[in-house]
């Protein structure tokens, strides 16, 4: 039986400072949910992790960064909204990120002989 011609690329990509994760695939995630749900709660489960667990890691973040990455919506409860900063940055990983895929999936066609497809974790126009 003939193998498939065709595969996916998966990347982990993230930025060190100081031999120390400063940014990655993982909390850039986490935001991106954060913004599109509103609730950090809802963004844990949708990403299959304990509220703990996402709690931690934002907090993480905010701390390595040296930033608040999410705000406090006043008034709804446990509502969240990414702050300023917590928006660029992640707009910015994602643009980075999203280049890197792009690179490594049409090279990895040309030196492999095969079609090699991005995974698609991100899209795009969850940017613009």
């Amino acid at each position: 039986m003939p193998k498939k011609n065709n595969a996916t690329i998966r990347l982990r990509v993230w930025i060190e400072q100081d031999h120390e994760t400063y940014l990655g695939i993982g909390s850039t995630l986490l935001l991106q949910h954060i913004e599109r749900l509103g609730s950090l709660r809802k963004a844990a489960e949708e990403l299959g992790m304990s509220y703990r667990r996402a709690w931690g890691k934002l907090k993480s973040a905010e701390e390595r960064i040296g930033h608040p990455l999410v705000e406090k919506v006043r008034g709804q409860g446990q509502r969240f909204t990414l702050s300023l900063y917590g928006r660029e940055l992640m707009n910015k990983f994602l643009y980075f990120y999203l280049d890197v895929e792009a690179y490594a999936a049409q090279r990895a066609t040309e030196v492999l002989g095969m079609q090699v497809d991005k995974a698609g974790e991100f899209y795009r126009e969850d940017t613009e």
